[in-house]
């Protein structure tokens, strides 16, 4: 398709292959030079431009490269089945991300963004790629020949009243998207919850900056950008469109790990789901008022999860909607692990109506091996209940239970271990199938206990005191930043902590254990998330040692901060011990 077929403007080419409209003006919307000239620099070194490049994972150095560079963009649209063949407009394509999964899916893709320097880094971004064309230009001003039959508008919508013209905006938009659709016309709309769950709970609004604005009104911005509840949203829509459909990506739609269809979202089946994904603050660390997770359990048992999502991703139809699919309840991908390791897990009803999961490697192979540590396909059934991880994060909230009450429920786990494991040379050890028995992927019922997830083996045994460190340690880590605790979980030292849960559950820890823990688990790490053995055992160290201190150091790391000496004498003493 040749751009000049499609339009009837006066366009000129550039050297960069960016098609740019004649007299159009500088457009405002940037991330900031420094910014863009990295991401230039990156797009002509790198070898591999996919959408789900590994490599261009390595040059993540702070939020606006994460942004651009992360797997995770693409992920927006897993689990989604689209006809190849579709006609893509795609409005306000930014530095390319999804340009270039739009481009890897669809035949023919008209790309339109207002800045010139984003515009070519989306040409670079898209290089090879011989059937996206980039055009710089105020999309309104374009005067299409043809229509589309989808129209992609990716963060893009709540921007309408910075660079539209008119008393409504929102609505011209909306208008503009139906007239350049065919009569089967689908727009795909991703854009933030004005009520998203995080504002309440103190996250800054992710386009102005400023706690509570957006659950406000937006007064103090002037409505040069807003987002817009589910109904408002939809009522929006309607007068456009006949056809509409809810997906919520979480945590929302810049970073996904998981879509959940709305059928799923509202049925109160995926209260556990949600309750286990963090939102984030884009504008620093999330200071809670309040415990998500719990929140979340509560909204999904009143059905009020989709109004409460932090981002919604909308279909909209002008007649059904076709060419499209998505033939799952949810999906969830592990794009955060080293390559050959990343799954997709798919929620979806089987042909008896009962919810299945099944969890299967992005690369297609039944099991991966690297090192001591396997990858396996998995398969189970839904569990419609509370994980043990549930069960006791809500026991820690409470200021009457003691820690031996407060940990109870893990008995029936330790019995579990204990009727499976065997005894070597005094002490009592696991099959590697056992390694991540943790209390996130345990139920238990009063049939018993339950296992989920079952996708990683250990070609070694295991120590049972080890898999039971492994376990409250990463619960613990999981609770860290929540407020209102039991004072009991406050010690400064999780190793501490550990040894006397342990206890209460009635297992006795010693510090050879311990040793074989971090031995085991930076191991683990290392090849599950491709880093160092020997930096994931310093952290482990620390963080066993001397929590606050290590958070601390975390915090510093993340903002940019310095070292004070007391913290880099503590790092030269743990790093001599490993």
């Amino acid at each position: 398709m040749s751009i000049q077929d499609v339009i009837n403007n006066d366009l000129i080419q550039e050297e960069s292959s960016v098609w740019l409209l004649k007299q159009h003006s500088k457009f405002g919307y940037s991330d900031g030079v420094e910014s863009e000239r990295y991401l230039e620099s990156v797009f002509k070194a790198a070898k591999d431009l996919s959408s789900n490049s590994s490599e261009l994972e390595s040059y993540i150095k702070d939020w606006p490269s994460e942004y651009h560079l992360t797997v995770k963009r693409a992920q927006l649209f897993a689990g989604f089945d689209f006809d190849p063949s579709l006609k893509v407009l795609e409005v306000g394509c930014g530095c390319g991300a999804i340009t270039r999964y739009l481009g890897e899916t669809f035949t023919d893709v008209v790309s339109i963004e207002g800045n010139i320097k984003r515009a070519r880094l989306a040409r670079l971004r898209t290089r090879g790629l011989g059937g996206v064309s980039i055009i710089c230009a105020p999309f309104q001003e374009i005067n299409f020949l043809e229509k589309f039959d989808i129209i992609f508008c990716i963060g893009v919508y709540e921007y309408s009243a910075s660079f539209v013209v008119g008393e409504d905006p929102y609505d011209s938009v909306l208008n503009y998207f139906s007239d350049m659709l065919t009569p089967n016309g689908i727009v795909v709309i991703a854009i933030e919850n004005q009520f998203g769950l995080k504002y309440f709970n103190s996250a800054r609004e992710d386009h102005t900056g400023s706690m509570f604005e957006g659950l406000e009104g937006y007064h103090a911005s002037g409505n040069r950008v807003k987002t817009f509840g589910k109904y408002e949203l939809e009522d929006n829509l309607r007068k456009y469109f006949t056809n509409i459909k809810y997906y919520y990506p979480y945590p929302d739609y810049k970073l996904p790990s998981c879509i959940i269809s709305d059928d799923f979202l509202s049925s109160g089946h995926a209260g556990e789901l949600v309750s286990q994904i963090r939102s984030r603050d884009y504008s620093g660390k999330l200071k809670s008022l309040w415990h998500e997770s719990l929140v979340s359990l509560e909204l999904s048992k009143n059905g009020m999860l989709p109004f409460f999502s932090n981002s919604f991703l909308v279909f909209a139809g002008k007649s059904k909607i076709e060419g499209v699919k998505f033939d799952q309840l949810a999906i969830m991908a592990s794009s955060q692990r080293a390559e050959k390791f990343r799954t997709e897990t798919r929620i979806y009803n089987d042909k008896n109506d009962k919810i299945e999961v099944s969890k299967k490697t992005l690369s297609g192979d039944h099991m991966v091996a690297v090192g001591k540590l396997v990858l396996i396909e998995s398969r189970s059934s839904w569990k419609d209940s509370y994980s043990l991880q549930t069960v006791l994060y809500r026991n820690c909230m409470s200021n009457e239970m003691k820690l031996v009450d407060m940990f109870m429920p893990c008995r029936a786990w330790v019995d579990y271990l204990e009727g499976v494991a065997e005894y070597e040379n005094g002490d009592k050890y696991l099959g590697g199938e056992y390694i991540d028995c943790i209390f996130s992927n345990v139920y238990l019922s009063l049939d018993g206990v339950s296992v989920i997830d079952n996708e990683w083996v250990w070609k070694e045994k295991i120590k049972l005191n080890v898999v039971v460190i492994r376990s409250v340690f990463t619960f613990l880590c999981r609770i860290e930043n929540a407020g209102r605790l039991s004072s009991a979980l406050r010690l400064r030292s999780f190793k501490r902590l550990i040894f006397i849960i342990a206890e209460c559950i009635g297992v006795k820890l010693n510090n050879s254990d311990f040793a074989d823990f971090i031995k085991l688990e930076s191991e683990f790490q290392s090849l599950v998330y491709a880093s160092e053995k020997k930096r994931s055992a310093l952290m482990l160290q620390w963080v066993l040692f001397d929590r606050p201190s290590f958070y601390y150091f975390r915090a510093l790391r993340n903002f940019g901060g310095k070292l004070n000496l007391h913290i880099k004498r503590l790092i030269a003493r743990l790093y001599r011990k490993i």
